[in-house]
């Protein structure tokens, strides 16, 4: 059995991985984007990480990014609620994002490994970093790795990350780990738990590591059920009327994403979102990913439908 692992750190509660809305036309649809965040806070969403993992961050250039930030902010989103996604493999790219979302005030960086044509080795990942640390040269700025489990490229090792924590420790902040595997989140729990903040994304797994954080995608959907697992408030009883089973919250998130199956996770969370504001222009993705297919949409649609998300969830 998993055990969880105790975290103290200055980052907690929900962090919705947000979604990024889209024009016909692939740009971003930044009014659309301020009032989907408006819509998470006022659900009780505090927290927003933009261009990440579910916002499709690599799909965008930094002037994008850096624009979407300033209507953001300019909304009434306070800076210092936002965590910015950082891809890139030329090194003055992601410095000149950091450098500039810091002028605006930001101060939370996501940051992923760089891509390239061939694997890369873990002497390699240390000098990307070092060398992206150095340049940056902030005062007061917070870099989060973003581990993707190795499914999509190498990740940073944990040997590696701890050299990093020693040679910049006020900058190395945290990990998003975004592995389905509870094991591969409880293993860095248990190495960098008391030196840095580790936030799981995967909300399955939530109830099993019991993190004080969590960067969730699904939170665009339903943050308060998010919240309810991330607190561990769950019912005790589950059946309050005879003959009618109210589902918990974790029970909540099993079903989405049976709903989902093996279909693209940002696809048809953008899709749902859609049917939940009732806005098809929420369907549009940034190539290379794709939109669901017609056969996989009306399906989707379909079970979406049946699941019933409530405006309390």
């Amino acid at each position: 059995m998993v055990e969880p692992v105790t975290q103290t750190n200055d980052m907690s509660g929900v962090w919705a991985d947000v979604l990024t809305p889209l024009k016909a036309d692939l740009t971003l649809d930044a009014p659309r984007f301020c009032a989907h965040i408006r819509n998470l806070s006022a659900r009780g969403v505090a927290h927003f990480t933009v261009f990440g993992f579910a916002g499709e961050g690599p799909c965008f250039s930094n002037s994008e990014k850096l624009d979407a930030l300033s209507e953001l902010i300019k909304s009434g989103v306070s800076a210092s609620d936002l965590m910015l996604g950082v891809t890139a493999t030329a090194i003055a790219d992601a410095v000149h994002l950091i450098k500039s979302a810091h002028a605006l005030g930001v101060r939370r960086f996501l940051v992923a490994p760089p891509l390239h044509y061939q694997p890369i080795g873990q002497s390699a990942m240390l000098a990307f970093y070092q060398q992206l640390i150095g340049q940056v040269n902030l005062p007061h700025w917070q870099l989060y790795f973003h581990q993707l489990g190795g499914v999509f490229r190498a990740d940073v090792a944990e040997a590696t990350l701890a050299e990093l924590r020693r040679q910049f420790p006020f900058a190395v902040t945290g990990i998003v780990d975004q592995d389905v595997h509870p094991s591969h989140t409880l293993d860095l729990m248990r190495s960098f738990g008391s030196q840095l903040i580790v936030a799981p994304t995967n909300e399955a797994n939530l109830l099993v590591l019991k993190p004080s954080v969590t960067l969730s995608a699904m939170a665009n959907l339903m943050p308060v059920v998010i919240k309810h697992i991330l607190a561990n408030d769950l019912p005790v009883q589950t059946t309050k009327i005879s003959g009618m089973k109210v589902k918990s919250p974790d029970d909540r998130v099993t079903e989405l994403r049976t709903i989902m199956g093996e279909q693209p996770l940002v696809a048809s969370l953008k899709l749902f979102l859609s049917m939940h504001y009732r806005q098809t222009e929420w369907e549009w993705v940034r190539p290379p990913l794709m939109r669901i297919s017609k056969d996989g949409r009306e399906a989707l649609m379909k079970a979406f439908k049946n699941f019933n998300l409530l405006a309390s969830e």
